[in-house]
């Protein structure tokens, strides 16, 4: 009688409830099982971690040895201190470098690329004569006489002085300022040794840099600057030369519109955008959600941009790339430009190297570093050189200006933000004197240079 009822009981659980008893059990098993490991195996188990974390370390120790052996310290720069740094031979693109070359091979790589980018620019602007947007429009002669001047600004050394009594107040980004912060906690007077060098060109003109002048000269013609972040020191700077105090910037990419001058003088607006290649997107590439840090392209060459913002000053930042694709971008770049504004005013700032472990240097170079010394340099920056006589070419043939303000500041590896930033400046420093080559280049296309100073 039990025996039927137990099975009577059975058959009113149903199989699911008895699938699930028998689940519970196993699962009851399981855990039991992982609770009572025999000390056999946890003996086990610990000598195998313990040989593994053996054999991990000797090959850490191994690894790291070696690394060190093969991390020779040199002394590449003139700036290295007596302990010198390591190689950087790996942060360079053997793909689009020419460091393997001699220096006469380079040399005439160079030639050959200048001659092509001539041939293909000249063929594209051939319609253009002297300098558009300036007293030497349709005037190829004098345009080229200007060009000269402009060329023997940029040329000369920097010369020490004991203080400088005219810096350039830094007003705007903070960041620029640091290297003044930092003097100035532990010096309560003086200035930095970094700003106590003054350039002096090879036909000095002389000139005072002055913002008032500056202003009726620009007369309410906006400026543009497009380029790569050193760019956005030149928004700093014309900032700090024609404001009396700070604005407001949000950012590196796309800056707002700011006042430079004011009434007095006619309303005059500048305006920073970010775009490393000056490419002719006419859209931000969001890379399909997913934006790109490493290069920005910000667009600039719409129509109503280029008449609102008569006045261009570029830059082409050192992006690795071979040469046919850094002549055909900058060539149709420009023929955008003058498609949708014939009259633009186009000022092209020449690109600059960096100067590694710069917190290094404490002085200016008496002399631009050797072919030798620039094959050694990171990032592409050996071939910074060649790529500047090739975009002064084109730029020339488009009716703009070639400014080689690179040729000032590749002298100092001394006055950077220092760090991890050895491209970029504190403000004031050497940057200075950019200002004051850019006030001379405005007063000149304008024809305001005193006659001396143009001779």
């Amino acid at each position: 009688m039990s025996s039927l009822l137990d099975t009577h009981r059975w058959r009113r659980m149903g199989w699911p409830r008895i699938a699930m008893y028998i689940v519970f059990i196993l699962f009851i098993v399981h855990l039991m099982n992982s609770f009572l490991i025999s000390p056999t195996t946890t003996h086990i188990t610990n000598t195998t971690n313990t040989n593994t974390n053996t054999t991990t370390t000797t090959t850490t120790t191994t690894t790291t040895t070696t690394t060190e052996n093969l991390q020779e310290f040199v002394l590449d720069f003139p700036w290295y201190k007596a302990q010198g740094h390591p190689r950087l031979d790996s942060l360079q693109d053997p793909k689009y470098t020419t460091t393997g070359l001699s220096t006469t091979e380079r040399m005439k790589l160079t030639t050959d690329q200048v001659l092509k980018a001539r041939e293909l620019a000249q063929a594209q602007f051939k319609y253009i004569e002297g300098i558009p947007g300036s007293i030497f429009d349709r005037n190829t002669r004098t345009a080229n006489q200007f060009r000269s001047l402009v060329n023997c600004w940029t040329t000369g050394q920097w010369i020490q002085v004991p203080s400088r009594q005219s810096l350039l107040p830094h007003f705007q980004d903070p960041l620029y300022g640091s290297c003044d912060r930092k003097y100035y906690k532990k010096n309560s007077k003086g200035q930095r040794e970094a700003v106590k060098y003054i350039w002096r060109s090879d036909c000095d003109p002389n000139i005072d840099l002055d913002g008032e002048n500056w202003c009726r000269v620009l007369n309410g013609r906006h400026l543009l600057l497009v380029g790569d972040l050193v760019q956005y020191q030149l928004h700093e700077l014309f900032l700090d030369a024609l404001r009396d105090g700070p604005t407001v910037c949000f950012g590196e990419l796309n800056c707002k519109e700011h006042t430079l001058c004011t009434a007095p003088f006619v309303d005059t607006r500048l305006r920073y955008l970010r775009n490393d290649l000056l490419s002719t997107n006419r859209k931000p590439d969001t890379n399909q959600g997913h934006p790109k840090a490493d290069i920005i392209e910000w667009p600039f060459t719409s129509a109503t941009t280029l008449r609102n913002f008569p006045i261009l000053i570029l830059n082409r930042a050192p992006v690795i790339e071979s040469d046919e694709e850094f002549i055909k971008g900058l060539i149709e770049t420009l023929r955008t430009i003058r498609k949708a504004n014939p009259s633009s005013l186009i000022l092209y700032r020449s690109t600059g190297i960096g100067h590694p472990f710069c917190d290094d240097a404490t002085e200016p170079l008496e002399a631009p570093l050797s072919d030798q010394e620039l094959k050694s340099l990171p990032f592409g920056w050996s071939e910074v050189s060649r790529r500047n006589a090739i975009a002064r070419v084109i730029v020339e043939a488009a009716g703009g200006v070639f400014i080689d303000l690179a040729a000032l500041t590749d002298l100092r590896p001394d006055g950077h933000v220092g760090g991890q930033d050895c491209m970029r400046y504190c403000m004031p420093g050497p940057l200075d004197s950019w200002a004051q080559i850019l006030y001379q280049v405005f007063l000149g296309l304008e024809g305001q240079l005193p006659s001396s100073a143009s001779a």
